[in-house]
């Protein structure tokens, strides 16, 4: 996934552009730009993430040509015409004109861990149907700017409404592509077990949790646990043990006035250098700068 976006726009014409970058704040893991763009021609690489570009502004008389795969498409740009860039899919662009965009990328980490089993095993091709032709669509187009207020919220509550945001916005664009999920998908790991498995890391936060404790937890052998959970979540069960931590870490910052290394020991963290790096990898920001973010 993009770990900044002037990595990833560097080489594709967007770099030469005025841009603004934005992250999540919550659980779910998102990235946002708005660009000012002048006429230009690139290619973008395959990409794991979805994304959904939103003009803002249009000058007249300006056209997008996009090629995905082996077609070819043009079409003139207007205000809230919305395109999709599947995932894993390479693309080429030709604009010939200024045009304001929003672009949202959603990486498939994000989509299968929201999907769960119902999750399609190629996340492209769940969405390709929105790259045929521009449309619109009112109901994600306010969602996709709210997305971008909440983005830069200072409140708790500004994280639970940027994932409920982003669920939804995922679920429109589902329906909108004829998307068929797999609802009698079984369930590979219960709720009811994977409850189990959180509220035992809840209260061993501070300590050292291995695979076989999680599996203990559950009711499972670790192996079938392992599998089970990934199938269900969309990642391993280290993986998302440390987003827990580093989630519970974001709180703590932003809700209390506990000292970095006291973060750093209730939250599970081998040292407060160990968890300035997570967080930094993960939001770009350092504790320090996150604090003050939420605070301010």
């Amino acid at each position: 996934m993009w770990r900044n976006y002037s990595e990833f726009y560097k080489g594709s014409g967007y770099s030469m552009f005025p841009q603004e970058h934005r992250h999540s704040v919550g659980r779910l893991d998102f990235r946002m730009i708005m660009v000012d763009q002048g006429p230009h021609s690139f290619s973008d690489p395959k990409l794991p993430e979805t994304i959904l570009a939103l003009p803002l502004a249009v000058a007249n008389h300006c056209n997008w040509a996009w090629t995905m795969g082996e077609r070819r498409h043009r079409q003139k740009a207007e205000v809230g015409q919305m395109l999709v860039v599947p995932a894993d899919l390479e693309s080429k662009w030709e604009v010939d004109g200024d045009r304001k965009i929003l672009a949202l990328a959603v990486p498939n980490e994000t989509i299968r861990g929201v999907l769960g089993a119902a999750c399609p095993p190629s996340i492209g091709s769940a969405f390709v149907k929105l790259t045929e032709q521009t449309w619109s669509d009112p109901f994600i187009e306010i969602m996709m700017n709210r997305l971008w207020e909440s983005s830069a919220g200072r409140e708790a509550a500004d994280a639970y409404l940027a994932d409920g945001i982003l669920i939804s916005i995922l679920s429109q664009l589902l329906i909108r592509a004829g998307t068929n999920l797999d609802s009698n998908a079984s369930v590979a790991l219960p709720h009811w077990r994977l409850k189990r498995v959180k509220q035992y890391v809840d209260s061993h936060l501070g300590g050292e949790i291995g695979l076989d404790d999680l599996a203990s937890a559950a009711g499972l052998s670790r192996r079938h646990f392992a599998r089970c959970f990934h199938n269900e979540m969309g990642q391993t069960p280290h993986r998302w043990l440390m987003q827990r931590r580093l989630d519970r870490a974001k709180e703590m910052l932003a809700e209390t006035a506990a000292s970095l290394c006291e973060i750093a020991d209730a939250c599970g963290f081998s040292s407060q250098s160990h968890l300035t790096t997570t967080l930094k990898q993960s939001t770009g920001m350092t504790p320090h700068r996150w604090r003050q973010h939420f605070r301010q």
